[in-house]
Formats: structure tokens, sequence, C-alpha cells
């Protein structure tokens, strides 16, 4: 009784076969993408702080930067801060403010020439007015003897905006720019909103004013008064040219701050030793390193890449072969592929990232991968998985076999303990399970290597770190998946067995005597699962929901029927089986409706198969000479798929025909077992399933047991008399 799949299920098997291979291309895609991201598989994945387990030497001369070298460093800045032009300011605002002051002084004079005064009082008045607006007395005196004052005035005021729009300049200044050899500076006008580079042969001090004041005075001016405007402008004119200090140091900061540390060149010649095993990789040794993976050659990169989609390509298939020909159930459907790659490619996505990242390669969680794999699909194939992803996480973290015996002795251990897991704690013990493993197999490997104490341990403590970080990942995850694919689990069917379901709350109301023959067929079921290795905990539970389409019509069945009359009685036996195959698709609705998992479903659809209602059948024969077709009166199947389904159906007929037994004896009731197992076998309903002939043998023994339990004979009990 070997399943043989059907003609329908080997139709969808050669639909399927094009998507089963996009799957597999596309996750090998995937992980090739993943494992050459960011530094490639082939570079030098060392961290600072990573323990050597092997010597490493170098495979040809190359140079190296060493330790920063900070005089040269800060004699090239300084070379280019000295290059930054100072920054000098202009201000505008000082020609109106002169001009105002040129204005005062000529109001002064004009006030004093007016004026009637003694000789004695016109020499103080002088000394007041010079004093009062800084002018030299010889210049007052000058001014008060002009004949024409007022042109005087236009004329100075007309070289004052001359010399200062130009822009004045301490000759102290000048003089340091000529000490320094500074050849140009930079002029920065706010006003304007501009800056302009000026030589400093172009700026002029108040001495120059002087001289530039005679050129601006009209040639028909005598000697004399030319004199006097040159005066009167050297005396008026300041700098409104300043240094700007803070704005030049902001530039030089910014110009030295572009320049790069100057590093020393170290010399590193072929088969060097760079690191000796068992020493902690430094600062230093990481550049050599890396100047070591930088000199591989483009072909030489691209062959290591192609290398590396073979090796993957090579394993995937693998993979694909083992479960085509031992797990070929996992590849009726899509599902359980896709959740297979997607298990891989985190995994893989999340070791790279460990790998890049300043975290210890020890952190990387195979096992994780190893106990998803086994919960959702089967532990067979995690095995298979581990060995692949385990290789695949060592040639990441460059060919490190550590890395690949740790994976694989930390995956078997997780895959083992998570075996017949029921409960989301019980994945916290399998995740210290693994962790003591990780860590026994570091202090081993860091014992075979002769490290320090030190080094080893804290390996060995993160190896601990790993499988408790496993668990707590897969218990979070788990929920994701389960929902995400639809995949039943021992923890979701023992949460999915608390009798408080909606559901069954609302049959034993509805329905009391089909409640409690479910309970019976669950016990039964799991029993019958135990005893041939199926899934007993899946059997248990859809038995509990495997009649839940009797709710709607409760009455029409005897298991609920209070009194002698039927509800059948009174209808055809056509109509009256309609009744009662129907229950099976009013229940698979009503599973659907409250989005049970598809496994219960299927039992649901599968636990009567094709069966025939052979009361009702029989019945319309007696009713009618003509022939009758048992289409009519059968189930409409599909026969058990499963062993599950199967444990189920023969389970729910033994209980049924068991109530009827006038002398439930042993001896009855075995041969009753026997009877409903062999018609069952005659008729078919076991054809698609994968139960043995051994297997109908120990399940008939299993409901003979419970059963003569159930109605064993009890002691008859003398009546209580009144106590003298």
């Amino acid at each position: 009784m070997r399943k043989t799949l059907s003609k329908k299920q080997k139709i969808r098997l050669s639909i399927n076969k094009f998507s089963h291979v996009a799957i597999a291309v596309a996750a090998c895609v995937m992980l090739v993408a993943i494992v050459e991201w960011a530094r490639g598989f082939s570079r030098t994945e060392f961290r600072e702080g990573d323990i050597v387990l092997k010597a490493i030497y170098a495979p040809y001369d190359f140079v190296v930067k060493g330790d920063i070298n900070y005089r040269a460093t800060e004699e090239a800045r300084k070379e280019v801060t000295d290059t930054v032009a100072p920054v000098y300011v202009f201000d505008a605002e000082a020609v109106d403010h002169l001009l105002k002051k040129s204005k005062a002084f000529f109001e002064s004079v004009m006030g004093l020439k007016n004026q009637e005064a003694a000789i004695e009082g016109l020499e103080a008045r002088i000394r007041e007015i010079a004093s009062a607006h800084g002018i030299p007395e010889a210049v007052v005196k000058g001014v008060l003897e002009l004949k024409d004052p007022m042109s005087f005035f236009k004329d100075a005021e007309a070289a004052l905006r001359h010399v200062m729009e130009q822009g004045v300049i301490s000759a102290a200044d000048v003089a340091r720019m000529k000490e320094t050899g500074l050849k140009t500076i930079r002029i920065l006008d706010r006003a304007a909103n501009k800056e302009d580079a000026v030589s400093t042969h172009e700026l002029m001090t108040p001495q120059d004013a002087r001289k530039k004041a005679e050129q601006t005075v009209a040639a028909a001016k005598d000697r004399k008064e030319k004199a006097l405007l040159s005066d009167f402008v050297g005396a008026m004119a300041y700098p409104n040219i300043t240094y700007d200090k803070e704005g030049t140091e902001s530039r030089k900061q910014g110009a030295a701050g572009k320049i790069q540390p100057i590093y020393n060149m170290v010399e590193i010649k072929k088969n060097e030793l760079i690191l000796n095993k068992g020493e902690r990789v430094l600062k230093e040794d990481i550049s050599k390193l890396e100047a070591i993976e930088q000199r591989d050659s483009y072909s030489g990169k691209m062959g290591q890449s192609s290398g590396m989609a073979i090796i993957i390509i090579l394993f995937m298939l693998l993979l694909v072969l083992y479960i085509e020909f031992y797990e070929p159930d996992l590849i009726v459907g899509n599902k359980e592929l896709v959740l297979l790659s997607a298990v891989c490619i985190l995994t893989v996505l999340s070791a790279k990232l460990i790998v890049v990242s300043p975290w210890p390669s020890t952190m990387i969680s195979v096992s994780a991968a190893s106990m998803l794999i086994a919960i959702l699909l089967n532990s067979r194939l995690a095995i298979i998985t581990t060995c692949f992803l385990s290789i695949l996480v060592g040639m990441i973290s460059v060919n490190r076999l550590d890395i690949v015996a740790m994976s694989v002795v930390g995956g078997m251990i997780g895959i083992f303990a998570v075996k017949n897991v029921r409960r989301r704690s019980q994945l916290i013990v399998a995740g210290f399970s693994v962790g003591f493993a990780n860590m026994s197999y570091l202090i081993g490997v860091g014992l075979v290597n002769s490290l320090e104490f030190n080094t080893y341990i804290t390996e060995a403590f993160l190896g601990l770190a790993n499988g408790v970080i496993s668990a707590v990942v897969v218990t979070g995850v788990l929920p994701i998946f389960e929902n995400m694919f639809k995949v039943v689990t021992d923890i979701s069917l023992l949460e999915l067995s608390d009798l408080n379901h909606p559901i069954l709350k609302e049959m034993v109301m509805k329905a009391p005597g089909t409640y409690h023959h479910s309970l019976v067929v669950g016990n039964l079921a799991e029993a019958a699962c135990e005893s041939i290795g199926a899934n007993s905990l899946l059997a248990r539970v859809s038995s509990y929901f495997h009649d839940i389409g009797k709710i709607e019509k409760a009455s029409y069945f005897s298991e609920n029927q209070s009194t002698p009359e039927s509800a059948h009685d009174k209808l055809t036996p056509t109509m009256s089986s309609l009744i009662i195959t129907n229950h099976v698709k009013n229940g698979v609705e009503l599973a659907q409706k409250h989005n049970l998992n598809n496994k219960i479903i299927d039992i649901i659809k599968q636990h009567h198969g094709t069966g025939l209602v052979f009361y009702f059948f029989k019945r319309a024969l007696e009713k009618t000479m003509e022939e009758v077709a048992e289409e009519g009166f059968r189930y409409p199947g599909p026969k058990p798929q499963t062993r599950e389904a199967a444990c189920v159906l023969l389970a729910d007929s033994v209980e049924a025909a068991s109530r009827s037994v006038d002398d439930p004896t042993p001896a009855s009731i075995k041969g009753l077992v026997r009877k409903i197992i062999n018609n069952k076998f005659i008729d078919g309903q076991l054809d698609e399933c994968d139960l043995t002939l051994k297997d109908l043998e120990k399940i008939a023994e299993v409901f003979t047991h419970i059963l003569t339990g159930m109605y064993h004979t009890r002691v008859e009990y003398p009546e209580e008399t009144g106590k003298k």
C-alpha cells in the first residue's frame, strides 16, 4: 500500500516543474549575490582583535601604509596655509563718515572767518578747531587765508572721496607685507558682497593719499593751494582697509583640513611573515591583509566569483536531487521549496552581515536555520541543509574550517533538540543545548591549537551566546513562517488542541454526542499514529475537528439522537445519504471560515474517503426492485493521502461501530476492529496512503487495547443498607 502519485498529482508535478527550476535558479542567484556583496567572498575578512588560527605569509612584494608621519603632514599643511592670502575688510561707510567730518570742519572754519575777533582771540580759536578736528594749526590758518574757501572745500571733498573709495591701508600693515614678501591680499567688501585679489603694490597708505590728492586738483590751482589741499587730505584720511584675523585663520584651517595625513610607507617582502598562528590581528595587520587582496587581478576575482557560483549551484543541485528522490512530498507544490530557499537566503545574508561587521564570526547562527527547517519541514532535510549552509558560511568567513565545524555541531544538536517540540519554552532549552555544544567545540579547538586560555574561553562564551540568540530568533520568527506559508507545527497544533476553541464549544452545545465521539476518536487516532511513527498530535487535533460539519444538522446523526424516533424516518434513503455525506463539505467550509490549517482541513475532507453509506444504501435496495448505483451513496473523498488521515478514518469507523456491540468482550471487540480495518482495506480506502500491512496490524492492536479498556466489565457493587 505504498503511496503512488495519482494522475492528477502527476499532472500537477509536470506543471510545477518550471516553477521549481525558477525558484532554485532565483535562490542560487541571490545566494551568489549575497556572498559576493560588500568586500566579496575572496577578501580577507579579518577584523581587528581576531585570533589567527594559521600563519599568514606575504605572497609577493608590496608596500603598505604605516603610521602617520606627523612632521611631513604638518609641513605640508604649513606649506598650503602659507599660500592662503590674508583677508582684509573694506569699510565702505568710512567715506560718508569722513565727508561728514570734513563738512563739520568747514563749518567751524567758515564760522571763525566771518567773526571779527581780536588777534589774541583768533589764535586761541584756531588752536581749538585744530584740536577738535585733528587738523594741524597751519592747515587751519591756511584755509582761513584762502580767498575762495568754498572752491577749496569742494576740491577737498572730491579728493577725499576719491582716495577713500580706492581704499586706504595703514603704513604698518604695508611694512609688514614687505617684510614677509607678501604679494597679494584678498579684500572683502561686505556692503557690495564681493571679494577681490589685490596686489600689495596697489595699496595706498595715508601718505600715498596726500600725493593722490594733488593729482585730483585742477592744473589752474597755485602751488600753495595744492600743498594745502595735500596736507588737509593727509590729515583727514585714515585707513578703511583693515586686517580680518578671524577670517584669515578660518581659511587657513580649511585649507589645512584638506591635506590628508601623510603615512610612512612600509615595504613587505615576499614570504615575509605577516601573522603567526595564535596572534591577535592588529590595526596595522589589517592594512597588510587588505593590500594583499587589492593586488588580486580582475581576472582572478572573476574566476573566484565564478567558482563560488559553481559551488553554490552544485550544492543547490544536490539539495534538489535529495528532495526529488527522498522527500517528494515537498515538491508537490511550491510553498515548501520557497520556504526552504527563504531560510537559506536569510541565513547566508545574516552570516555576510556579521562577517563584514565588527562582530566575531562565531556569532553566525546556522543552528537557527537548522531548527526552523526541522520544525517547519522535517529533520532529515534539516540535516542535509545544515551541511550545505555550514560549508557556505565557512567559505564566506575566509575558509575558516572552525566556523564550518561549529555550524555543523550546533546545527545537528539544534535539530535533535527540537524533535517533538510542542511548547515554545522548549525552544529556549534547545538554544542552550546548541550553545553548550558550541562552547564545548570551541574549547576543544582552543586546546588543539594551543591558544591562550582567555582567548578560547572568550570564543566559547560567544558560542554559548550564539545558541541562546538562535533560540530567541527561532521563537520570534516561527509564528511568522507558520502564518506566511500556512505550515502546521506541533507547537501550533498544541495550541489548537485547547478544547475551548469556538468551534468545539459550539459543538458541545449543539452536538454533544458528536463532541464525545470526536474526543474518543482523537485518543484512538493519536495512539495509532504513535504506534506507527506518524504525527500523533496532528491526528488527535484533526480528530477533534473532523466532524464539525455535523453541528448544522446534529439531530440527523445517531450519536446526537436522544429519542427512539429518527429524523431520517420521513426522508428517502437518497436524501438521508445526502445529508450524511454533506457533513464533510460543511465541515470544510466551517474550518476555512475559522482559518484552520490546511493539513487539518485535508483530514476533514479525507476522514471518510470515498466510503459507502451502507445503512441508507441497504434501505434503498430494500425499497426498490431496481438497481441502485453505489456512487450516489458514497462520500465525495478524496481517499486518505497521509498516514494521519488514514488513522483518523479507521479510528472514526471503529469508534462508531463499537457503540453497537451488544456484548463488548475483548474477543468481540478484537473481531470488530479487524473486520472494520479489513473492510476499509478491501474497499480501497487505504490505497493512496503509506500504510503497510504491518502498520495495520499495529493499529488493530492499539484500537483493541483502548476499546477493551473503555468497555471493560465493571463489578456490581451491593446496595448500601442503613447503618445501625
